[in-house]
């Protein structure tokens, strides 16, 4: 499947594309880190009131992993209608998608007042988040860099995973605020206006999104072939299941380090060190900060040093930092855990997240790249991020309330990350590197061959081989 190049979009187009990109994102952050705050902190003694505080966590943060058991579904349906119809009108639903259910977690009544209906309801609508997220992430990346000139396709697909922590830093922020009112009213209805609040990112979103024009790829695409393609699905599984396994293998540290520094570690500083839930928000609002900059670092960086390069120097970084981390956080001092969560949240992670992007795109055909993207990230995220705040809390019951075996399961994930990295081959953004030579034959890089599956070429897609 070949697309063939385009004039390069006018730079007020590319602002408003990469504003339409970040929004979404997040949106779809701001959503998932703020449930998974309020599962640590305070959804556990609304939703599943018991007579052990710690068990009513555990159950706050396993309703957390549901929404990923969803994500793999709303994958493989909003992959398909992105892949068939459009990008722009399927990123349109999963906001949302998305806003709606949130928007109804902070109307729902709690267990005092419906009984069983709460949890059981809370559940529904994670569910149904999860169904959005499931694609938000891939389609709002895709759109970013099918846009994107060729050498900045890193970049481009950095500014989406920035969207990650603005959601971190609004959430943790508008969380920390409502939660710093006497414990009473915040109980009685503070902790609903966070979610309340998600209202407004849907309609900027919306407002920006509706202004955009569908990816020149896939306009392209549409032109050349006549037809929707057919069965992204099979032919992502068919044809690109190498790509598939990679990707999984991408995602599994950052995304373990992820939950593990960003979810658990919150009950944990609450349950295991006795520390207000304030002061982990605060450290992570700082930590996001830090993050966002480092997240357009790694996609700028990629650009020029190689995808894989950066994705190395994230997963040692984060590696590192296993260890320390929660050795940081038994310290017990707020100064420990901003340095903590900066430290795990702020450098290595964003290092391994903000090239993905562009990787990931880089890796599947025009006309199943919406499909193989979010299934291939959705399936990753089930194994490395939804049940780690699960995996984690049961982790340290089985130590005691020693932490050690969380960092052992972060290092051996971002191990896994590492070692895929290496293995790879550097996918088509190399071409663009300082000193590539191109091989007109096969459009890609002939210093350096392309990684398994489709790659782009300067808005061509090269089936390898």
């Amino acid at each position: 499947m070949t697309t063939t190049a385009q004039t390069s979009p006018d730079p007020r187009v590319l602002r408003r594309v990469l504003g339409a990109a970040v929004v979404g994102s997040s949106l779809e952050w701001y959503d998932f880190f703020l449930f998974s705050t309020a599962s640590a902190l305070v959804l556990g003694r609304l939703f599943f009131p018991t007579s052990d505080p710690a068990v009513g966590t555990l159950l706050a943060l396993a309703t957390f992993g549901v929404g990923f058991f969803a994500r793999p579904v709303g994958s493989v349906i909003f992959g398909r209608l992105g892949d068939k119809l459009g990008r722009r009108p399927t990123l349109v639903a999963t906001l949302l998608l998305m806003g709606f259910t949130t928007t109804v977690i902070g109307l729902l009544p709690t267990y005092a007042t419906i009984g069983i209906w709460a949890p059981l309801s809370l559940v529904v609508l994670r569910l149904l988040q999860g169904l959005g997220a499931g694609a938000e992430h891939a389609g709002a990346t895709i759109f970013a860099v099918e846009y994107a000139p060729p050498h900045r396709r890193g970049l481009f697909g950095g500014v989406p995973a920035s969207g990650l922590y603005v959601g971190v830093v609004l959430s943790s922020t508008v969380y920390a605020l409502f939660a710093s009112m006497p414990e009473e009213q915040f109980l009685a209805w503070g902790w609903r206006v966070p979610f309340l609040l998600s209202f407004v990112l849907v309609a900027v979103g919306m407002y920006i999104r509706l202004k955009t024009e569908e990816t020149p790829e896939f306009r392209q695409l549409d032109r050349e072939d006549g037809d929707a393609p057919k069965a992204p699905l099979t032919r992502t599984f068919r044809d690109q299941w190498r790509s598939v396994l990679v990707i999984i293998g991408l995602v599994a540290g950052p995304f373990t380090a992820t939950y593990a520094y960003q979810t658990y570690a919150l009950s944990f500083l609450a349950d295991r060190v006795g520390m207000t839930g304030l002061v982990g928000t605060y450290a992570l609002t700082i930590a996001g900060l830090v993050a966002i900059a480092f997240t357009l670092a790694s996609g700028a960086l990629s650009d020029r040093w190689g995808r894989r390069t950066v994705i190395v120097l994230g997963g040692i970084v984060s590696g590192a930092f296993a260890f320390p981390f929660f050795w940081l956080l038994s310290i017990g001092s707020a100064a420990a855990v901003v340095l903590a969560m900066v430290g795990g949240v702020g450098i290595g992670v964003p290092l391994m997240l903000g090239c993905q992007g562009a990787l990931f795109s880089e890796l599947f055909s025009t006309d199943s790249r919406f499909t193989g993207f979010s299934v291939s990230r959705e399936l990753g995220s089930i194994l490395f991020a939804g049940m780690t705040p699960f995996a984690a809390a049961m982790l340290v019951e089985w130590a005691d309330g020693r932490p050690w075996p969380v960092s052992v399961y972060v290092l051996a994930a971002v191990s896994l990350t590492v070692v895929t990295a290496l293995v790879i081959r550097e996918p088509a953004a190399r071409e663009h590197l300082p000193g590539s030579q191109t091989d007109p034959r096969a459009g890609r890089a002939a210093a350096s061959p392309a990684a398994v599956g489709p790659v782009l070429t300067d808005r061509r897609v090269v089936d390898p081989g």
